[in-house]
């Protein structure tokens, strides 16, 4: 039959409007974590603290993987900042990061761009190849090293 609560346990049973459980990653029938908008409710006993630790975490970290590339030019840094400033403002969501190299070799500039999104990515990176001058590409990968291994 039913089950009749009293007033008290109705009141512990009872979660806060527009609260959300989380539940375990890897443990769906693990008493789950409650959530009010930033604030999370945790146990008092150290040991059951420590295990909603982990259900925390995964909801903060979840690993996402984001595309990158990596464009390898036989520009120094200074020959390419007008084109990188100018295609990091016409795409605002995309990462940008521009790394010289003054050792000698052929590749003296590596411009790496990264996006939450493959067609962002893919968008910034053809602006980018057309500003910079396709002729002073080296290479694209989607390598996040600086230098080819050895």
């Amino acid at each position: 039959g039913d089950v009749v609560l009293t007033p008290a346990e109705e009141s512990m049973a009872t979660l806060p409007e527009n609260s959300q459980l989380r539940p375990h990653p890897e443990n769906p029938g693990a008493w789950p974590v409650l959530q009010c908008g930033r604030v999370f409710v945790l146990p008092g006993v150290p040991k059951f603290f420590e295990e909603k630790l982990e259900t925390i975490c995964h909801a903060f970290f979840q690993k996402r993987e984001m595309p990158l590339r990596r464009v390898s030019l036989s520009l120094d840094e200074f020959e390419v900042v007008t084109a990188l400033n100018e295609v990091v403002e016409a795409h605002a969501s995309v990462s940008f990061g521009s790394y010289p190299f003054v050792d000698g070799s052929v590749v003296k500039t590596v411009v790496t761009l990264e996006a939450p999104e493959e067609d962002l990515l893919s968008m910034a990176l053809s602006d980018f190849l057309q500003r910079v001058g396709e002729e002073h590409v080296l290479r694209v990968d989607n390598c996040d090293q600086l230098r080819d291994e050895a």
